[in-house]
C-alpha cells in the first residue's frame, strides 16, 4: 500500500475518533457562528452565516465537506424556510422563503426563534443596518422597497 494512501487512512481515522469524542457520539456539534447577515428582499431574505472554525474543525469540515454542517445550520434555522445557496468554511449563504409580509407598502417581519443565540446579528435594508447582540430570535422588523 502507498505511504501517502496510508496516512490519509490515518487521518481520516484520527478525524472521526475526534469528532465522536467532541460530540460525545451525538449529531448535533454548535456551529462556532460569528455573525449573521440578513439582508430583506421584498418578503424574502438572505441570511449569511459566518463562522470561524479552529484548525482541528476546519480539518473536520475539508474531510467531510459541508454537508457534515447540514445537520446543525438546520438545527438553528428550523423554523425558518430556506434553501442553502452555497457553504465553504467561512460562511453559509441561505435564501430564506416567505419571511415577511407586504401590508400598506411596507413589508412586515414577524419574530422567528433561531435553535440558539446569536452573539451579533446584522439586519440590511435600504435605509441602512441595524445590528443587534445575542439575540436568540429575529426582531420584530419593518422596511420598505
Amino acid at each position: 500500500m502507498d505511504m501517502n494512501i496510508k496516512y490519509i487512512i490515518i487521518i481520516i481515522f484520527v478525524l472521526t475518533i475526534f469528532s465522536v469524542a467532541v460530540t460525545d457520539g451525538r449529531e448535533k456539534r454548535q456551529l462556532p457562528i460569528t455573525s449573521l447577515n440578513i439582508q430583506f428582499d421584498k418578503t424574502d431574505a438572505i441570511f449569511t452565516v459566518n463562522f470561524n472554525f479552529d484548525k482541528i474543525s476546519k480539518m473536520y469540515f475539508l474531510v467531510y465537506g459541508s454537508k457534515s454542517l447540514e445537520p446543525e445550520i438546520r438545527s438553528i434555522f428550523s423554523n425558518f424556510d430556506y434553501d442553502i445557496i452555497k457553504i465553504d468554511d467561512k460562511k453559509a449563504i441561505l435564501k430564506v422563503k416567505n419571511v415577511s409580509r407586504l401590508d400598506n407598502g411596507y413589508y412586515l417581519h414577524d419574530s422567528h426563534k433561531f435553535g440558539e443565540t446569536i452573539d451579533i446579528v446584522y439586519i440590511s435594508d435600504s435605509y441602512g443596518t441595524n445590528t443587534y447582540f445575542k439575540i436568540n430570535s429575529t426582531p420584530y422588523y419593518f422596511y420598505h422597497q
